[in-house]
């Protein structure tokens, strides 16, 4: 697809942006969501069982979605809920985990993802519910020695790490927050990561070509929030930095594709490393950070007033996306992008990754 195709359906934001009513309170912007949320709840089913649209089935995803989009909002679920809505909710999650064979522990109806990715799914859903999951998780077995970590990355498939990376995150990520997890592990992984960044451009992996020009941002992304969860030092935030400034389009966006949603994964992972990078390095190119932020931040609000519906129709795990950009925006323009709670994101916020907490040990 050419830059110029693209660009074509996408309004004159430069000229809308100049409006003066230009900001987004995020307060409606919630209320509309849970509402929607609320019109998806299976009510002849338990607590929990969410739709992944209207007239479809109630789903794995869809459950898990709904959780981390309410928390990302500011919802406490634990007191917000009563005992009853949430064991019914933990319940529901449950019911799709594999009790045979070598995806044993995993989870099924993974909305066409791997079992890693639903792993990070049912571990961020599960942790703000206060539940466990039903089995122990099998897939951890084939990188949690020591003398399994470096083969176990290097099998990775670098070149279209979007992706691959999704095994990282559920996978070797959920494993890091895990309570059999030990330091020396961690020092394995940490030791590969820092020797295989491009020093160059902040990306993963050294040495390898990626498939398009979006790998590199959508893989690393996912790799990203094990240094910020288990603090420990990231070599090159300004490299970061430099290549997603460079990788912003002229009509705002990251991701090059032909649609009116605006709001998809790769924006969101824009806006996490910014925020992230940004604060490891709080002097560099601020003015610069400051207007990709608000050169999206445009376009986000044009789509959200003229297209909100649309977005509504998506399946749950998009309209995620859209949360957790909105919850990013939070952070990095709370005075454009107003609530009187706090919002936060998928990748930053640690009570998605509670894999000690909800991890059952044989």
């Amino acid at each position: 697809m050419s830059l110029a195709t693209t660009v074509a359906v996408i309004p004159n934001i430069a000229i809308w942006g100049n409006k003066k009513n230009n900001k987004v309170e995020l307060s409606r912007v919630r209320k509309t969501i849970l509402n929607h949320c609320n019109s998806l709840l299976d009510k002849s089913g338990p607590y929990g069982s969410y739709r992944g649209g209207t007239g479809m089935r109630p789903s794995l995803y869809a459950s898990c979605d709904v959780a981390i989009m309410r928390t990302i909002m500011g919802e406490n679920l634990m007191v917000t809920l009563s005992d009853l809505q949430r064991q019914q909710w933990i319940d529901f999650i449950n019911s799709f985990a594999i009790n045979r064979g070598s995806n044993y522990g995993s989870y099924c109806d993974t909305y066409g993802h791997s079992f890693h990715h639903a792993n990070g799914m049912v571990i961020g859903a599960l942790g703000v519910l206060g539940g466990k999951q039903k089995y122990p998780v099998k897939l951890y077995d084939e990188f949690d020695q020591i003398e399994e970590v470096i083969p176990w990355l290097e099998s990775l498939d670098w070149a279209k790490q979007w992706d691959a990376s999704h095994l990282f995150w559920g996978g070797m990520h959920c494993y890091s927050m895990s309570s059999r997890c030990s330091d020396a592990w961690k020092d394995e992984v940490f030791a590969w990561l820092d020797e295989n960044i491009d020093e160059k451009s902040g990306w993963w992996k050294k040495g390898v070509t990626h498939a398009d020009r979006h790998q590199p941002l959508g893989g690393s992304v996912h790799i990203l929030p094990i240094y910020q969860h288990l603090r420990r030092r990231f070599p090159y935030p300004e490299k970061v930095i430099d290549s997603v400034l460079d990788l912003q389009l002229p009509n705002g966006r990251w991701y090059e594709r032909e649609s009116i949603h605006v709001m998809a994964y790769l924006e969101l992972d824009a806006l996490y490393a910014l925020m992230y990078m940004s604060g490891l390095a709080p002097d560099y190119r601020t003015d610069d950070i400051r207007q990709a932020v608000n050169r999206y931040a445009d376009l986000v609000t044009y789509y959200w007033n003229n297209h909100s519906r649309e977005m509504l129709s998506l399946h749950p795990h998009h309209i995620l996306a859209g949360v957790g950009t909105f919850g990013l925006l939070n952070q990095l323009n709370p005075d454009r992008f107003t609530d009187d709670v706090q919002w936060t994101d998928i990748f930053s916020d640690v009570r998605f990754y509670q894999t000690s907490e909800v991890e059952v040990t044989v």
